[in-house]
């Protein structure tokens, strides 16, 4: 499985996109402003989307996703979420005012985005590995990811404050060999994390530690202007594993 970085910050300005990863030619995770740099026919491969969350910075390019697809006759995506991302996708962004109701259209048998509720216990196939949702704690409700392939697998907290569930399971992987987890405030700005359900970096060394064997770290959803405080701090840190920043168009092959 090769997974690139499409979008890996929390916010937008020039060079920078929002959360989003391609899986192989056919599948996302994550939906943010960095699906805008694939070409049409890379956006009339995409059929599988993963959703973490709801939030627009990684849900927002849904709606251009599927409108390629219904501007030329492209097979549609299924979309992976938690049944209350669903039920806000539709209620409030596929509602037909505010955008064409792709959940209905071109006929509501056949749609041209369909939704499947995620469980924790499912590992989706895709290509040649799967995906699993793992548990994350955000203001909303939310996943991280376990993606899987032949060799090794990664993963993804998605947005998420200390969430010991998500390292538990991460470490239950065998294969695991990379982790991606967020850190958007700084240390003194606790409180608003703590509200927000984000992370800083003084809650990371508990939760990594209960990963006992050489893996790589990598921080993502730095936000825009304070990522080398943000990164001084997490790399200060007494980690066993050394911490780098995640980079829109890395590539990880699993």
């Amino acid at each position: 499985m090769h997974v690139k970085v499409l979008g890996c910050s929390a916010g937008i300005s020039e060079g920078l996109r929002t959360t989003s990863f391609k899986l192989g030619d056919h599948a996302l995770l994550d939906c943010g402003t960095g699906v805008g740099d694939l070409s049409l026919p890379e956006l009339l491969a995409i059929d599988t989307v993963f959703l973490t969350h709801s939030h627009l910075d990684h849900s927002g390019f849904l709606p251009f996703l599927a409108d390629a697809h219904a501007s030329h006759g492209g097979p549609g995506i299924t979309v992976h979420a938690l049944p209350y991302v669903t039920a806000l996708l539709r209620q409030r962004l596929f509602d037909g005012p505010l955008w064409p109701d792709y959940t209905r259209q071109p006929e509501p048998d056949h749609p041209y985005i369909r939704f499947q509720a995620l469980d924790f216990a499912t590992a989706i196939p895709c290509g040649d590995g799967t995906v699993r949702a793992l548990p994350a704690q955000h203001s909303v409700p939310a996943v991280g990811f376990l993606l899987e392939g032949p060799k090794a697998a990664l993963a993804f907290s998605g947005d998420s404050g200390p969430c010991p569930a998500f390292w538990a399971a991460a470490a239950a992987s065998p294969k695991l060999a990379h982790v991606i987890v967020e850190n958007t405030f700084r240390n003194q700005q606790q409180t608003a994390a703590e509200r927000s359900g984000h992370m800083i970096a003084n809650w990371l060394p508990p939760l990594a530690a209960g990963i006992d064997r050489p893996y790589e770290l990598w921080i993502s959803h730095l936000e825009p202007g304070h990522e080398a405080a943000l990164m001084a701090e997490v790399q200060a840190l007494p980690l066993a594993t050394p911490a780098r920043p995640l980079q829109r168009g890395m590539m990880f092959v699993l």
